[in-house]
């Protein structure tokens, strides 16, 4: 499977907010990443692993997540870059990375959201792109879109709720979607998909036996500025995520907005004393 989007998949990612192109992992890059998760476990073992957010840094972030240069690696994969080129251009930018452990029996829910409710990039624009370590099934626990809940290109209301249950807290209000409208995404492991940042998804909890974790990839447009001052008063409410201190990765093409900033975050070069970019 090659990892070329055609026209009529881009179309499709328009309408319905998400696609899963005809393509796979190659079997010794998703073995690779699979050895990486068992390690990241391993150095993070203090932390649950239903949600470990910046997987891709070595040096850990607010929520004191112990990542490592690999994931950066598996999440800039080129097929990977291929396909986003195709849905927002070839001027990317790598702003974030989380993994959803969905460990066997106890995998927490997420709530119906939309990612950018709490994102700092004006204009708001952000693809992410979400790889399967394991095989997904309806039983446990797979992500679920509302179709078509993107095309407005608005954030929805949220309200919070603390429930231990849930991975996130901040939960889209039930009058803006039908949940009976929900489709399911039904993956094989190294399969993935693609959503749009106003997507409204959630997903239930896994009761099984199997474990569903994925890597998530945040990518946005360097046309988009991302804001580390708005992140840092946007994050008041959500101190774990770092959104005033996230390091950017020019991964392909042009800062084109020209505004964002490549040093925040990153560790300081001791021969230059200047981050890198």
């Amino acid at each position: 499977m090659n990892a070329r989007i055609g026209d009529e998949q881009v179309a499709q990612y328009r309408e319905k907010g998400y696609l899963v192109p005809d393509y796979r992992l190659p079997g010794d890059i998703l073995e690779a990443m699979r050895r990486a998760y068992d390690a990241l476990l391993d150095r993070n073992a203090h932390l649950e692993s239903d949600f470990l957010l910046g997987v891709h840094l070595p040096v850990p972030g607010a929520q004191g997540v112990t990542g490592s240069s690999d994931w950066l690696e598996f999440a800039t994969h080129p097929d990977l870059m291929d396909m986003a080129a195709r849905l927002i251009g070839e001027d990317i930018i790598l702003w974030g990375t989380t993994i959803f452990g969905k460990p066997a029996a106890c995998g927490k829910g997420t709530p119906w959201h939309q990612d950018g409710d709490y994102y700092p990039i004006r204009p708001l624009e952000t693809l992410s792109l979400w790889i399967a370590l394991d095989d997904v099934s309806t039983e446990n626990g797979p992500m679920r879109f509302i179709p078509g809940s993107h095309k407005e290109k608005r954030l929805y209301p949220h309200h919070r709720e603390e429930n231990p249950g849930y991975t996130i807290h901040d939960v889209c209000d039930a009058e803006y979607f039908d949940p009976s409208t929900a489709q399911d995404l039904i993956i094989e492991a190294g399969q993935v998909s693609c959503h749009d940042v106003y997507m409204i998804h959630g997903s239930r909890s896994n009761r099984t036996g199997n474990r569903r974790a994925a890597l998530v990839v945040r990518l946005m447009p360097a046309s988009s500025h991302y804001d580390h001052q708005l992140g840092a008063s946007m994050g008041a409410d959500n101190a774990s995520h770092d959104y005033g201190s996230r390091p950017l990765f020019l991964v392909r093409g042009n800062d084109v907005c020209g505004r964002n900033d490549f040093e925040i975050g990153h560790p300081r070069l001791p021969e230059t004393g200047r981050g890198r970019t």
